[in-house]
């Protein structure tokens, strides 16, 4: 303001001082063509000192409202929709249309990139989870390999990339990190999961490469995503786990509707060839009541986003492979031609395994069960082409449950799982139960602590001991993922 008041004090004076300096004239032609060009050159000052004045006033003005520092939710949408207009004339001049074509970089569960045009996007994720276990062996046959064992574990560590590409094709690709130099002859690097699936229709999606076969649900469900620190012992022994194949699969009526089905080598993964013609062929269909139970078959156990709707699912599937090997078996005589031995390798075993499963999340509670059957007949023993005319059934179960004491923060859980072998097996059940307390640090799987007590009862034949195997295993998990 003293700015303005002192430029408007110099105007005057220099009005005052034009009047007073000026000789009048005589009132001629001459004199008023004189009187006209001094009046207008008097409105060029005075023009000028206004924009002189009015550019003053602009600054004040100006430095006053930064100085307030006042600008309203108006004014910001404001300047936002004038930058954006900014930015959308720059697109494809220049420099700014240069940086636009530049893949995305960001962090949204895991560091991606993804292209401008969206047609090509990669996620890159790391797992570690850090185990201690300290195993109470009970039974009769204690030797060296069997007293009880307290120890540290890096029980997985992994890294994913996954993503699309070509806009419809998504992919995984998981490797696993371990140290070189064990006994098991383990890999540092190994190859896990390698596939691509095409999902331009989602009723009809085909997917090839090698993955979890998706027979039963909790072998499918990532081991970050689990309720409990293991999967059950009974899905342990009747999983198909990771093949090589094809798959089709699709999800229809608003998601309620969910189906697989694939052909795969039947020989676990990485394996150069099948060795044999034979494949192993899954069916898989899921009902899903309430909508869509999750993502599809690999969804989280827990219900840690505390469902306000219920959410629910009906499985069953069925497999079927003509060459499963290396089944032990324990009849000093099995019903076969010729006859077999105790503890002999069958080979070449034809194969048919079905499981019926459930699940229901709802308010922070959770439930899962899954049961299984499997069949061997049509046995080769070792080889010899002579079939046998025995048949070998075993069954299973387990149910499974938690609840969240504290809503997203602290669950607590528990498990029973039973496998029934046939009589001619040389286990005769092995059942576990166990109890387990989880803390979600950051309200997600990524970060959590779990702790579990599992009871192991290996019920044994009596024409191999009187007496059981039981062991109790307490175990601390912590598991961090990015």
């Amino acid at each position: 303001m003293r700015i303005f008041m002192r430029a408007s004090w110099l105007l005057i004076g220099l009005l005052v001082l034009s009047l007073y300096c000026d000789p009048m004239k005589d009132v001629s032609a001459e004199g008023v063509d004189d009187l006209k060009w001094q009046m207008k050159q008097m409105e060029e000052v005075v023009k000028k000192q206004q924009e002189m004045l009015d550019n003053l006033k602009y600054k004040i003005e100006l430095q006053e409202d930064i100085a307030k520092g006042s600008v309203t939710a108006i004014d910001e949408k404001v300047i936002g929709e004038k930058v954006d207009e900014y930015f959308e004339k720059g697109k494809g001049h220049g420099m700014w249309a240069e940086f636009m074509e530049r893949p995305k970089l960001g962090y949204k569960k895991g560091f991606y990139f993804e292209t401008a045009d969206k047609n090509f996007m990669m996620k890159i994720n790391g797992r570690l989870q850090f185990r201690y276990s300290y195993e109470d062996r009970d039974n009769i046959h204690d030797t060296d390999e069997q007293q009880d064992d307290s120890s540290f574990r890096i029980r997985r560590a992994r890294v994913k990339f996954s993503g699309y590409a070509y806009k419809y094709f998504k992919y995984k690709i998981e490797l696993a990190l371990a140290s070189t130099g064990t006994v098991d002859g383990s890999k540092a690097v190994e190859l896990y999961d390698f596939w691509a699936s095409y999902n331009k229709n989602p009723a009809a999606s085909i997917q090839f490469g090698q993955w979890k076969v998706p027979w039963n649900r909790q072998r499918v469900v990532s081991s970050q995503n689990q309720q409990m620190i293991d999967r059950a012992s009974s899905q342990d022994e009747f999983t198909m786990d990771r093949q090589i194949g094809v798959m089709l699969h699709g999800k229809l009526f608003n998601k309620k509707f969910e189906y697989y089905t694939g052909i795969f080598n039947g020989n676990a993964r990485n394996q150069s060839s099948n060795g044999n013609n034979e494949m192993l062929y899954i069916a898989r269909a899921s009902w899903n009541p309430f909508g869509a139970y999750g993502k599809g078959i690999g969804e989280v156990e827990s219900d840690i986003n505390f469902s306000e709707k219920p959410i629910a699912h009906l499985s069953a599937a069925i497999a079927y492979d003509g060459a499963a090997d290396r089944e032990r078996f324990s009849s000093t005589t099995i019903d076969l031609d010729p006859p077999v031995g105790t503890g002999i390798t069958l080979k070449e075993v034809n194969r048919t395994s079905v499981v019926a499963e459930y699940g229901l999340k709802y308010r922070g509670f959770s439930t899962s069960a899954e049961a299984y059957w499997r069949r061997f007949d049509d046995i080769r023993a070792n080889n010899i082409d002579s079939v046998g005319s025995g048949v070998i059934i075993d069954r299973g179960f387990f149910v499974q449950g938690g609840y969240f004491i504290l809503p997203k923060k602290v669950e607590v859980a528990g498990r029973y799982s039973l496998v029934d072998f046939d009589d001619e097996r040389d286990e005769d059940a092995v059942r576990e139960t166990s109890l387990g307390v989880n803390w979600f640090i950051n309200g997600t799987h990524d970060n959590k602590l779990q702790f579990n007590w599992i009871r192991q009862d290996n019920e044994l034949p009596s024409s191999v001991s009187r007496s059981d195997d039981i062991d109790n295993t307490y175990r601390l998990q912590y598991q961090i993922a990015f």
